[in-house]
Parts: C-alpha cells; structure tokens; sequence
C-alpha cells in the first residue's frame, strides 16, 4: 500500500513513519529538509522535498498514492493562525479534489465538532470541512489532549517547580499519548475504507492536572504543582517562551474551554490508546527534563 505521509519529523509524523514502515507499507514523506528523515530514507522510504503546503508538493507526493496522513502544521509565531491553517487547508483541498480515491486521514482534535470558541481547534474544524466537500474518502481522527502538551511546561517545572494553567486542577482530561495516536491512525490507512468518518482517540485513564502534577513530581523527584493562574497571566508567559500574541491568545481560549468539550465524543468509533501517564512520564517526561536540566546548568 502506497501511503503519503506529511510532518515526518513530528511527534505524530515521525512514529507513524517509523509504524508504516514496520508494517510493509510504501512509503513517502514530504519534508522540507530530506536530511532530517535520512535514518527513515535509508529504511526504503521516498522523500518528496519541500513543504505539504505547498500544492506542487503535495500534489507530486500523492500521485499514484493510495492514503495520504494529514497533519496541519503549527504557526506558533503566526499573527494569523487560524487563516494560516485554512490557507494551507485549502491549498491541500484543490490536491483532494484532483484525486477523488484517494484516502485521506486527517489528525483532527477532540472538540473539532465546534466552529468557534475552541483556540487553535478551530483550525482543523475548518479543515475537516473542506476536506469533506471534495473528498470522498475522509477520516478524521480527533485525538484528545497530548500528553506531550505537558513537556512545554519543563522551563516551569524547573524554575518553579510548576504546571500553570487556566484550569482547576481537578480538571480531568482522557490524555492520550502520540504513540498511541500513531498507532492508531496506521491501523486506519492500512484498512482501506470509504467514505466520510470521525473517530475519536483517547487515553486509557482519565487524568487530573493535580494528579499529572503529583505523577511528574514522583518521577523526576522534584516537588510539582498544577497553579491556576489567570488566563492574561498565561497568555504572557507564553508570548515570553517566544509564540506569538494571537497564538498565545488562542491557547489560552482552548484551556479556558476545554471543560466543556473534552468529553465530547461523537465519532462513530473511539479507540482507546494503552499507555498510560505513569508510564508516559517515566520514558518521556523524565529523560526530558533531565537534559533539559543538564542544558539549563550548561548555558
């Protein structure tokens, strides 16, 4: 099976390449740099240079493909995210329409079903929608929240000893990590359907900021706390860690409003990934923050 694969150096893209490629599949990345898939090149797959916005890029990549993955990029320094995201939504829908049996599976996110009020989730609402008015074959898998969203709070943990947030720190969500979103979505292209599809992906437990917070604690033996702070304080500290006023703005819209559609599922299927956060933050919580101690004490 031919497979398209876009953002193949991501957290999602990179072990969705590394899947597909254990499970037989052809495959091509679009990336703007070849150098940096060269490990995933070497192993039998092509590479398309250049970005999968790009129409002429895409276009070439999915020629003769029988799926294609797709991933909207982030604009986190974007003073117009959410026009950046349906400008290459677009750009990718004139390719769809040009090539109507070919299998699409977007990376959607929980909350996708809303057309406003959700930050950057907005996006990928639009994205599904113009996906589905020219294509025949869309699935969009709307994972819930990443359990990697905890490693931007490193600098905090080191400086502070804290996870900020908007919300309560009872606030529980299913986090799920990319592994398992991985997986999932390989198991989706690799089991050709057609058709108009939403699948929902969430982690096996649910799992409260305080209780993140305490689990990170345990495993890098520091004392860790979720601190609920105001939405213009948090929207600060980000445009400080360098993403861009309207990005900041949009994150903090998502966080302020994630209570209320975290727990939406109104796919046809949900699939339940297997790793749990305990384990998440002792493999991938952990060895981050301990290099990123080691370069904090370094620089």
């Amino acid at each position: 099976m031919k497979i398209v694969v876009t953002t193949p150096t991501g957290h999602i893209g990179s072990k969705l390449a590394n899947i597909l490629l254990q499970r037989g599949a052809e495959l091509t990345l679009i990336q703007r740099n070849p150098e940096k898939v060269k490990d995933l090149a070497s192993r039998g797959a092509k590479v398309i240079a250049g970005g999968h916005g790009d129409p002429k890029v895409l276009g070439k990549a999915v020629e003769g493909a029988d799926a294609l993955f797709w991933l909207s990029p982030p604009f986190p320094t974007s003073h117009d995210p959410l026009a950046d995201t349906r400008h290459i939504a677009d750009e990718a829908a004139t390719v769809i329409r040009k090539h109507p049996d070919l299998r699409v599976v977007q990376l959607s996110s929980v909350g996708a079903n809303r057309p406003d009020g959700t930050g950057p989730i907005v996006g990928v609402h639009d994205t599904e929608e113009r996906f589905r008015a020219v294509g025949k074959n869309i699935t969009s898998l709307r994972a819930n929240y990443f359990m990697e969203n905890v490693l931007n709070s490193l600098p905090t943990i080191a400086r502070d000893g804290a996870l900020y947030t908007t919300a309560p720190g009872s606030a529980s969500v299913p986090m799920v990590a990319t592994q398992d979103i991985a997986e999932a979505a390989a198991d989706v292209l690799l089991a050709p359907r057609n058709g108009h599809h939403i699948v929902d992906i969430v982690g096996p437990e649910e799992v409260s900021l305080d209780r993140a917070a305490e689990i990170v604690a345990a495993t890098i033996g520091k004392s860790v706390r979720a601190v609920t702070v105001p939405g213009e304080a948090l929207k600060q500290g980000m445009v400080h860690g360098g993403l861009s006023l309207e990005m900041a703005e949009l994150l903090v819209e998502m966080e302020e409003s994630m209570g209320d559609f975290a727990h939406e599922f109104l796919g046809e299927k949900k699939i339940t990934g297997k790793i749990a956060f305990e384990q998440f933050a002792r493999e991938v919580i952990a060895p981050a923050y301990r290099n990123f101690a080691s370069v904090a004490r370094a620089s």
